[in-house]
């Protein structure tokens, strides 16, 4: 059954690039809770470099210089100024939007970017109309291998926008950022897919 909300949200996912660089945090920044928790104020930038330059150059691939506005931390996203000047004026639910910084391939420092930490998931996939392994993962909450997703419709239909504009989905091992209709353009920038949940895993990847 096709849930009604499923094209109206959608998915932000890397793009199948090569020449993407692969975010990995430095020793100081590794052994901070910086994906689900918020630094303290005035603490150190997080910083990333691309962990798998060393690959790409042994294949040949040269990363995309400049960096693109959107990077890919996982599923977690680190984005410019641009975007996150827009998602502070949305005051987006359980978003923390904390400094970072990227240092590139040429040892170049990119101190314009930010690291989206959400605080919180929201578990809102239908468990009777996707598609994943019966079973989940031994952590606490216990994590699902989602292959298709679909909303759980009375869930999001008793939640206010303001509180699902913007969101890390719960309950997977994926933790996917998903976005609304209304602010997915924000994320359509060189090296992102914006997919809808309609489409995951049906025609895409």
């Amino acid at each position: 059954m096709m849930n009604a909300f499923n094209k109206e949200y959608y998915i932000i996912h890397d793009s199948d690039n090569e020449r993407l660089p692969f975010l990995t945090p430095d020793e100081d920044t590794v052994a901070k809770q910086y994906d689900w928790e918020v630094q303290p104020l005035g603490a150190k930038p997080l910083i990333f470099y691309n962990g798998c330059y060393e690959r790409q150059k042994r294949l040949g691939y040269i990363p995309i210089d400049p960096p693109p506005e959107v990077l890919f931390n996982g599923s977690n996203l680190v984005v410019v100024d641009r975007i996150a000047n827009r998602l502070w004026d949305l005051e987006i639910q359980n978003l923390a939007i904390q400094p970072a910084i990227y240092i590139d391939h040429k040892d170049n420092w990119h101190e314009n970017y930010w690291f989206l930490t959400f605080t919180a998931r929201f578990d809102c996939w239908d468990r009777q109309n996707s598609t994943y392994e019966p079973e989940p993962s031994g952590t606490e909450p216990p994590l699902y291998e989602l292959y298709t997703y679909s909303l759980n419709d009375e869930l999001i239909q008793k939640t206010p926008l303001a509180e699902r504009r913007l969101f890390k989905m719960g309950g997977t091992s994926d933790g996917f950022i998903v976005a609304h209709k209304s602010i997915a353009d924000l994320f359509r920038v060189k090296g992102v897919d914006v997919v809808p949940i309609a489409d995951y895993g049906v025609s895409y990847p």
